[in-house]
């Protein structure tokens, strides 16, 4: 015997703030994010007009932006600024701890702060006159190359190497020896990935790659002989050992170029499902190279082209509940990046902005559909002026309901909402949004 549980649904509808009452909504599950109602076109260019009646008074609160923490480069450059000082002055003891601590810093940030990080560690190292720490240095900076620029940073850091064989009591051939073979390794690689061949040196690349725990370089040995591959089974298992080989961040560049290819397989075989799933993962770990603060509008093209046929092919929306199901969060487009728009903003990207970010209102809605007794059901009437930079400077409802959690929250999200530049007079729109709990009852 089941017993019944009530629960709520939402059942939500946008509409353009010209557009008549519609009749009560049937009972029925939320639509997708996507799949709400935008305003007509017409709609928007009357939203553009600010209202004029129940308008709340402008002292409400204004949009808190988001994206504008703090630089988290500031502690790098300034150790890297220490040790470099140091070194000047020929003051080793401080400059050691300082270039020991730049390279910390650089490990989370990018390419270009690793290599000159590692590059001043190994000139302190050098300047101690110790060839074993020098050598260690140099090592440790080849390993922490990338994910841009690998070989060329590599390259320097071998060549770094090569010179530690200067330093008084330095084992100069068996250093040479080292040189020769790291370099063998990693030119070996590079050529036979630009030819698509797997060249005979590959085994001794990946036995270089073992024996000094070089990780890119295994993964990379891995990916070489993927696209020598003749058949599209072999190709998968190897580019998915390629992508699964390494894990950190100088391997982020190699990965997502074995997820672009696992990508195609899945394509050409028409697995749309798990395409999608995989450029997911691509998605992740491009975001997973942008300022966290900045992460949320770090959506590739390649995600949003997929997303378009996917929804092509399950109903729209469907891209989205994959993207949330599978990394518990949504990614966006800053359309502020794109050409600016010239004076004002036209209907269509005004609609193009909503649809994108439309996942983001629908949670609050959602969870104001949570606070309404079945089977009431509300229209709030939400107005919002976006800058000339593309950001929304302020949301507000009618006057009685601007404090509610469901404005406070409707504020906290369009806080992240990114329209294109525009010149010209701020942009105002309005658009009606009606929210029904609605009754089922589930058995358990």
């Amino acid at each position: 015997m089941s017993t019944p549980r009530w629960l709520l649904w939402a059942s939500l509808f946008a509409l353009g703030c010209a557009t008549p009452p519609p009749p009560p909504p049937p009972v029925a599950e939320a639509p997708p994010p996507a799949a709400l109602p935008a305003p007509r076109e017409e709609d928007l260019e009357q939203a553009w007009v600010p209202p004029v009646e129940e308008k709340p008074a402008t002292s409400a609160p204004n949009i808190a932006q988001a994206g504008e923490a703090p630089d988290r480069r500031v502690t790098f450059r300034e150790a890297l600024s220490q040790a470099q000082a140091a070194l000047a002055s020929k003051r080793l003891d401080e400059a050691g701890p300082a270039s020991h601590q730049a390279c910390n810093e650089a490990a989370s940030l990018g390419s270009e702060e690793r290599a000159k990080s590692w590059a001043l560690a190994f000139k302190v190292a050098q300047a101690e006159a110790e060839p074993g720490r020098a050598r260690d240095v140099a090592l440790a900076w080849r390993l922490a190359c990338g994910p841009d620029a690998v070989d060329a940073c590599r390259a320097a850091a071998l060549k770094a190497l090569g010179a530690v064989a200067k330093l008084k009591g330095a084992d100069a051939k068996g250093l040479k020896a080292l040189v020769k073979s790291l370099q063998d390794a990693d030119k070996c690689v590079a050529a036979a990935e630009r030819a698509s061949t797997a060249a005979p040196c590959l085994a001794a690349a990946g036995k270089t790659a073992h024996h000094h725990k070089d990780e890119f370089l295994a993964a990379r040995v891995t990916y070489v002989k993927a696209l020598a591959e003749k058949t599209d089974a072999k190709k998968l298992l190897l580019f998915a050992k390629a992508e699964g080989r390494c894990d950190a961040p100088q391997c982020t560049a190699l990965r997502r170029k074995a997820l672009g290819k696992l990508v195609a397989l899945a394509l050409a075989s028409d697995d749309l499902d798990g395409a999608v799933k995989l450029q997911l993962k691509d998605q992740a770990l491009a975001s997973s190279l942008v300022d966290p603060e900045l992460r949320l509008w770090s959506r590739t093209q390649q995600l949003e082209r997929l997303c378009q046929k996917y929804d092509a092919a399950q109903g729209a929306g469907a891209c989205r509940r994959v993207e949330k199901q599978a990394t518990g969060a949504w990614t966006f487009r800053d359309f502020s990046k794109d050409k600016p728009a010239g004076e004002g903003l036209l209907a269509d990207q005004v609609k193009q902005v909503g649809d994108h970010y439309a996942p983001l209102a629908q949670e609050c809605l959602s969870e104001q559909a949570r606070r309404l007794v079945p089977p009431d059901a509300q229209r709030y009437e939400v107005w919002w002026t976006v800058q000339n930079d593309g950001r929304i400077r302020e949301a507000h409802l009618r006057k009685d309901l601007d404090d509610t959690p469901l404005a406070q929250c409707l504020r906290k999200q369009f806080a992240h909402w990114r329209y294109p530049r525009f010149t010209g007079e701020l942009q105002h729109v309005e658009q009606s949004f009606l929210v029904s709990a609605v009754e089922r009852r589930v058995a358990r």
